[in-house]
C-alpha cells in the first residue's frame, strides 16, 4: 500500500489576485477566487486564483507564421510582442521561428484548428498591427530596455521596436504613433531594471515572473585567439582537483603594452570537467601589484571575457573558485605597470585546465551583447507581467535585485524563463519560495493555453511477481524543462524504439495549464511499457531542502492536483544536497500521494532509503556515455547474490541519450550480468521495492 492521502485541509486558495496587479477590464478574473476549473470568458484571460497559470480562450484560426532563423532580431521582436498583444484577447497568430526538432506542423497539426500558413513577417504584421495603440521604442546599445520596452507596450496595448523600424512604423499603411522612447535613457542594464521595478512593477501583474533574456553574446571570430601562447596543459583525467597547485608563469613574451592577457580553457572539454581557477596573483619586478580571488570585486574587474565560465562560491572548507567546463573558458586581463621589467603572475588552480597568454587584446570579449528575441515573450505581454533579466551569479548588484523582486511576490509564484547559472538561480528562487520553469525558448504558450484536450489519468497495470532479480529503471532527465516537453521529448517520443524498453518520461505537471495538449498527447499514445512521471520537483523546478520549511507542506499541498489529475505517482526530485532531508521527505510523504521518489542524478550507485516511514527514495545514475553507464549498471548489479531483488535506478541524460541507446545499455547488461537483469516502469520498480522491503 503507498501513505495514505492527507485529511487535514490546508488553505483552499494559495493567493487570489495581487493588488495592483491586473488593470480593471482585460482579465476575466478580477476579486475574489472562481472555482478552480472556470471557463475563460468569450474574450480574455481566465485566471482563477487556484490556477498557477492563465487559461487563454479557445483558438477559432490561426495565422501561423513559419520565420526564418535569420530573420532580422528586431522583426522577430516585434512579431512577438504583437502575438502577445493578440492572443490575450483569443489566440489568432502562431509562430515558429527555424526548424523544430519535432518538426515545425507537428503540435499545429495536433491542434486541430484551421490554420493559414505564412513565411514573411510582414504578411501577418499587415494583417494584426492595426491592433496595437502604438510603438515603444528600445535601445538596442542597452539591451535590457528591450524588457523594460515590453512591459510597457503590454500595459499600453502596444508593440516594442528597434529605432530602425520606427521610421516605416509610423508611416502609411501602419500609423503607428510613438507610446514611449528609451533610447538614451540608461547607461547600463541594470539602470533599466532598477527603474523597470521601481516604477512599472507596481502596474504589472505578480502571479507569474518572467526571466527572459534580451541579448545574445556578440560572434566571436575564429581568429579571436590567433596572438596567444600556451603556457600550460593538464594531459591526465583529473576531476577531483588531487592535482591543486600554485602554478607561476613568466609572462616577459607579453610584456611591451598596458595589460596581458592570460586565458582558462578545459584540456579535456568532452567530459566537462575544465579549470578551476582561486587565486591569481601578480609580480612586477618582484612587487605584488594584483592578488585576486575568485569572487570578489577585485577578480570580476579584471575578467576581460566570461566566456560562459561559472563562479562556485566559497561552501565550508571549500574554497571559492571560478571554472569553465567543455568549451567554456574564461580571460583576465591584468594591468602591467609602465616599466615592468619581469612580471610573473601565480595562479591557484586544479582539474583538466589549459593556459594560454597574449600580449594583445582579444578583438571580441563575448560578454558584449547585442539584441535578441526569445519565444516566451508572447506569454510575458498576454499576462502584462514585468519580463527581466538579472544574473544569478558574478554580479552582486544584479544578484540583490534579483532577490528583491522574489520577495515581493508570494511563495509559491512561478519563475518563467532561466538563469544566468542554473543552481545559483535555482537556488536563490527556492530561498524565497519561487519554483521554476524553465521556458525561455517555449513556443506559443499564448496559443496552447487556449487549446482544450481532455487530461486523463493514466492507469498502471498490474506489476510483475515479485523474483530475485535485478530490477532496472530508466528515467528521462529534463521533464521539468517546458521547452524540452514540447520539443526534444517529441522527438524521443516518437524514436521508433519507444515501446521496446521500459521507460519513465519526467514532465511538468504544470502542462495542465501551459498546454494540456502536450501532456494529453503524452498520457494518450504511452505504450504499455511507458510511464510518465513528475519532473523536478513537483509542480516546478527547486531544491525543497531550500524551500521555506513552513511553507513547504501548504505548497505540495496547494499544487497536489497537478499531480493528480494526470496520474503522476512517481516523482523526480532535485536538491542541492546529496540526500533528500528528513524535513522535506516528509512534506512530500505526507501531502502527496507518492509510490517513491527517484532522486538527483550524479551518483556512481543507486541505493534507496526509506524515509518518513513508508516513503521509498532511490538515487540515480547518471551517464551521458551509454558505454560507461553499463559499466556502472554493471558494477551496481555485482551486489546481487541471488538471496534478494537488486533495484537500481538510472537518469537518462535527455539531451543525450534516446530510447534506442538504451535497448543497446539493456542488451549489454544482459549479456555481460545475465537474463536476471529486467528492465521495469518506474511504478512498478516501487511497487516491487515496495513488496520486497515489506513497506505498507
Amino acid at each position: 500500500m503507498r501513505p495514505a492521502r492527507i485529511t487535514t485541509p490546508l488553505a483552499t486558495s494559495r493567493r487570489t489576485l495581487l493588488a495592483g496587479g491586473l488593470a480593471a477590464g482585460v482579465w476575466s478574473v478580477v476579486g475574489a477566487p472562481v472555482p478552480a476549473h472556470a471557463e475563460p470568458s468569450p474574450m480574455g484571460i481566465s485566471w482563477p486564483g487556484r490556477q498557477e497559470l492563465p487559461t487563454f480562450t479557445r483558438p477559432r484560426h490561426l495565422d501561423a507564421l513559419m520565420m526564418s532563423d535569420d530573420t532580422a532580431v528586431d522583426v522577430q521582436l516585434l512579431v512577438t510582442t504583437l502575438q502577445g498583444l493578440v492572443n490575450r484577447a483569443r489566440p489568432e497568430i502562431y509562430v515558429v521561428r527555424g526548424n523544430t526538432t519535432e518538426g515545425k506542423e507537428t503540435w499545429l497539426e495536433d491542434t486541430r484548428v484551421p490554420y493559414r500558413l505564412l513565411t514573411d513577417p510582414w504578411q501577418l504584421l499587415e494583417r494584426h498591427l492595426h491592433r496595437a495603440k502604438g510603438l515603444v521604442v528600445y535601445d538596442p546599445e542597452v539591451v535590457e530596455t528591450i524588457n523594460v520596452a515590453t512591459t510597457v507596450a503590454s500595459l499600453r496595448d502596444g508593440v516594442i521596436a528597434s529605432p530602425e523600424l520606427v521610421e516605416r512604423l509610423s508611416a502609411a499603411p501602419y500609423d503607428l504613433p510613438v507610446l514611449d522612447d528609451f533610447r538614451d535613457r540608461f547607461e547600463t542594464s541594470l539602470q533599466a531594471t532598477t527603474w523597470a521595478f521601481e516604477n512599472l512593477w507596481p502596474q504589472t501583474s505578480h502571479r507569474v515572473l518572467f526571466g527572459i533574456n534580451p541579448g545574445q553574446s556578440v560572434p566571436v571570430p575564429p581568429d579571436n585567439w590567433k596572438d596567444f601562447q600556451e603556457l600550460a596543459r593538464e594531459e591526465r583525467p583529473i576531476r577531483d582537483s588531487s592535482n591543486r597547485d600554485v602554478h607561476a608563469y613568466d609572462m616577459a613574451d607579453f610584456l611591451g603594452g598596458e595589460n596581458v592577457y592570460l586565458r582558462f580553457q578545459d584540456s579535456q572539454p568532452a567530459d566537462g570537467w575544465g579549470p578551476a581557477v582561486h587565486r591569481v596573483t601578480v609580480r612586477a619586478d618582484g612587487e605584488v601589484v594584483a592578488d585576486l580571488t575568485a569572487g570578489t570585486d577585485a577578480e570580476r574587474a579584471v575578467l576581460f571575457d566570461k566566456g560562459n565560465s561559472t563562479l562556485k562560491p566559497q561552501a565550508g572548507t571549500n574554497d571559492a573558485h571560478r571554472f569553465a567546463d567543455g568549451g567554456g573558458y574564461f580571460v583576465y586581463q591584468l594591468a602591467v605597470p609602465a616599466g615592468t621589467q619581469t612580471l610573473i603572475v601565480s595562479v591557484d588552480m586544479w582539474n583538466q585546465y589549459l593556459v594560454s597568454a597574449s600580449g594583445t587584446a582579444p578583438a571580441v570579449s563575448s560578454d558584449d551583447r547585442r539584441p535578441a528575441s526569445q519565444q516566451l515573450r508572447d506569454y510575458a505581454v498576454a499576462t502584462k507581467a514585468m519580463p527581466f533579466w538579472l544574473a544569478s551569479n558574478d554580479s552582486p548588484e544584479e544578484t540583490a535585485l534579483l532577490e528583491r523582486i522574489f520577495a515581493a511576490v508570494e511563495k509559491g509564484t512561478p519563475y518563467l524563463g532561466w538563469f544566468t547559472d542554473e543552481f545559483n538561480g535555482v537556488r536563490l528562487a527556492s530561498r524565497h519560495g519561487v519554483y521554476t520553469l524553465a521556458a525561455d525558448f517555449l513556443e506559443n504558450a499564448t496559443v496552447f493555453g487556449g487549446v482544450r484536450e481532455p487530461v486523463r489519468p493514466q492507469r498502471a497495470p498490474a506489476p510483475p511477481a515479485l523474483a530475485n532479480k535485478v530490477y532496472l529503471t530508466f528515467t528521462f532527465s529534463e521533464g521539468d524543462n517546458l521547452q524540452y516537453d514540447q520539443h526534444r521529448m517529441r522527438q524521443l517520443w516518437d524514436h521508433p524504439d519507444r515501446g521496446k524498453v521500459p521507460l519513465n518520461w519526467s514532465v511538468s505537471p504544470l502542462l495542465l495549464d501551459v498546454a494540456p495538449l502536450m501532456l494529453s498527447h503524452y498520457l494518450r499514445t504511452a505504450s504499455p511499457v511507458d510511464t510518465v512521471v513528475a519532473g523536478p520537483t513537483g509542480a516546478g523546478y527547486f531544491f525543497p531542502s531550500l524551500w521555506p520549511a513552513d511553507h513547504l507542506p501548504r505548497f505540495l499541498a496547494d499544487t497536489r492536483s497537478y499531480l493528480d489529475r494526470p496520474g503522476l505517482d512517481v516523482l523526480y526530485a532535485l536538491d542541492d544536497r546529496d540526500a533528500l532531508t528528513p524535513e522535506s521527505a516528509a512534506a512530500y510523504n505526507e501531502q502527496l500521494d507518492l509510490r517513491g521518489v527517484f532522486y538527483n542524478m550524479w551518483f556512481v550507485r543507486s541505493d534507496t532509503t526509506v524515509m518518513d516511514g513508508n516513503l521509498p527514495v532511490s538515487t540515480q545514475l547518471a551517464i551521458s556515455d551509454r558505454t560507461v553507464m553499463v559499466e556502472r549498471i554493471v558494477a551496481n548489479a555485482g551486489d546481487f547474490d541471488g538471496s534478494e531483488p537488486v533495484f537500481v535506478a538510472v537518469g537518462v541524460p535527455a539531451w543525450d541519450l534516446h530510447p534506442g541507446d538504451l535497448v543497446w545499455v539493456l542488451d549489454q547488461v544482459r549479456a555481460q550480468v545475465g537474463d536476471h537483469v529486467t528492465a521495469v516502469r518506474g511504478d512498478h520498480f516501487f511497487d516491487l521495492l515496495r513488496q520486497a522491503k515489506g513497506i505498507d
